[in-house]
């Protein structure tokens, strides 16, 4: 525990994300109750919880307690974790795309800096958002959308956040084999299925549900 200590400088932190999402009330409460508990017994354990959820009264009411530290995360900008995503990601596809680098190699930095601010403006502080629209900029051509990166990435400032985003994408790909039955599939099941069970139940290889990467720009 000691060398871990020195290694990471700090105590070591537990994330739990979307406590309001569990359906179980009790279960959040009893969990709350005990994390406090072990806290009172052990106050000097070097671990600490982070709590990200909407301020629920059954979460908020357990969560009043001096050992508690309330923080604001809409008051909290996003902008530079999501630009410094960005720049990592671009670099690295330019490093892996042969398009990227030879367009990098003639024109210099790519995106540009007024472009990096425009689309970092554009995603609002999304970290979902920005995955999928960097997805978006860097997928692979393809006989059917033969356009490049830097082709795309104009596009992607037209989009109307997540939904605009997906259309645009779901658009792209309608004229493949089986889109229409796949995507009325997901639309229609009351839990998400898994690709081979979506292929199970359309009678269809489980390739072919996933040609093109269609399906790489829709949440699970």
């Amino acid at each position: 525990m000691e060398q871990g200590l020195v290694l990471f400088g700090g105590p070591f932190i537990i994330v739990v994300d979307g406590l309001d999402e569990c359906e179980d009330k009790q279960g959040v409460v009893d969990f709350i109750d005990h994390t406090l508990e072990f806290f009172k017994r052990h106050p000097s354990i070097p671990l600490r919880f982070f709590i990200a959820s909407r301020v629920e009264e059954h979460i908020r009411s357990r969560l009043d307690n001096d050992g508690v530290v309330f923080g604001d995360l809409n008051s909290h900008s996003a902008d530079n974790d999501i630009e410094m995503f960005l720049q990592a990601s671009f670099q690295e596809a330019a490093v892996k795309d042969r398009v990227i680098k030879s367009y990098v190699r003639a024109n210099g930095e790519w995106p540009t800096k007024p472009d990096m601010n425009k689309l970092i403006r554009h995603i609002k502080g999304s970290f979902v958002l920005a995955s999928t629209i960097f997805k978006f900029i860097v997928k692979p051509a393809t006989d059917e959308d033969p356009s490049t990166p830097m082709d795309r990435l104009p596009l992607a400032f037209e989009t109307n956040g997540l939904d605009g985003l997906y259309a645009q994408t779901l658009a792209r790909s309608q004229h493949l084999p089986h889109f229409h039955n796949i995507i009325s599939t997901i639309a229609l099941v009351e839990k998400p299925f898994p690709i081979v069970g979506i292929a199970a139940l359309l009678g269809i290889e489980a390739f072919k549900v996933v040609q093109r990467d269609t399906m790489s720009y829709i949440p699970s």
